[in-house]
């Protein structure tokens, strides 16, 4: 064990998942599929000891392929669950609240039987998006309480999903060092980002709340989750389930805050506090990552803006890029 994140106890952390098949409109690079991404993540799950966990995902890329389904038996036959994620993956900033609750109902309608097998109903808001106003907040918040879903929050991440491009770039390249480049950064994100994002949860809580960590079902996550996973056990990271990271407080009372911006909970909890989350974003290593490796139609305002305005669109609604501040 190389350092510890806490003077006082080891960090406990809950895994969890999202979009095990990916986005509408963003195909698997060239050898990898969600069942590939699936089989990898489940693996290294079970290599660290990891108890459970959960996956969300929106459910839009199965409209045109079905046996996307498949990749829920794997997660869930490896002893994982699943919870709600919404169909199209669109912000509660884009839509409002009844769009945004019929777009959590159509989820559960197609993927009904994977979500009944988890011990808890939970739902996550895309993005870790609440809403820019207390009102879509408070709607989309009673829905859940009526439908029996908690909310679960994400308060650990690393923003490995702007990674999901330049990785795909660097296969499509066939360039093996830019690719391990890449694989060296979101490890070293990953690492920088619970380091400051936990430091600043004991700040504003004064303890160490139980986390909730994320990552993606991606190609660079199905390359990297070992890696990554290894140097949280060597920073004394104990991993727990998601169950009992929202017996916490601080992960089961959302943050008083109303902010149309990407932040997480932690995130959130700071701009109430008025405590400074070091790397929020980290907008130098992001930008070298979006540097690497440049192929003509694929940068990331191409690739993953077309994905959030198709998003947005399936409601006759429009993103709101200045949300993403890096």
């Amino acid at each position: 064990m190389s350092e510890q994140l806490s003077p006082d106890a080891p960090i406990k952390l809950a895994m969890s998942v999202d979009d095990i098949l990916q986005f509408r409109g963003l195909p698997y690079p060239d050898g990898y599929s969600a069942h590939r991404v699936v089989r990898s993540l489940c693996r290294s799950f079970a290599s660290h000891g990891l108890p459970a966990v959960y996956s969300f995902s929106n459910t839009s890329p199965a409209e045109a392929d079905s046996d996307l389904f498949r990749a829920f038996d794997a997660w869930c036959e490896a002893g994982n669950h699943v919870g709600n994620h919404g169909h199209y993956h669109a912000s509660l900033n884009w839509v409002d609240p009844k769009q945004y609750i019929e777009d959590i109902q159509r989820s559960e309608e197609l993927i009904g039987r994977w979500l009944g097998q988890a011990p808890t109903r939970y739902f996550r808001y895309c993005m870790d998006m609440w809403g820019d106003t207390e009102a879509k907040t408070n709607e989309v918040q009673a829905y859940l309480a009526s439908a029996g879903y908690l909310p679960a929050p994400v308060s650990c991440w690393f923003y490995d999903a702007q990674f999901i491009v330049p990785y795909w770039r660097t296969l499509v390249a066939g360039d093996d060092e830019a690719r391990r480049w890449v694989q060296d950064k979101v490890v070293e994100s990953a690492v920088s980002q619970l380091k400051s994002q936990c430091a600043a949860a004991r700040k504003i809580h004064g303890r160490d709340p139980i986390h909730i960590g994320l990552m993606h079902g991606t190609a660079v996550m199905a390359d990297t989750a070992d890696r990554i996973l290894e140097a949280y056990q060597d920073l004394g990271v104990e991993f727990v389930t998601l169950e009992e990271a929202m017996a916490d407080p601080a992960n089961a009372i959302h943050p008083p805050v109303t902010t149309k911006m990407f932040r997480n909970s932690t995130q959130k909890w700071a701009e109430y506090a008025g405590v400074d989350v070091e790397g929020t974003p980290p907008r130098k290593l992001l930008a070298e990552v979006r540097a690497v490796t440049p192929v003509d139609g694929m940068s990331e305002e191409e690739v993953l803006g077309t994905i959030m305005l198709n998003a947005a669109q399936a409601f006759g609604a429009q993103p709101a890029f200045d949300e993403f501040d890096w």
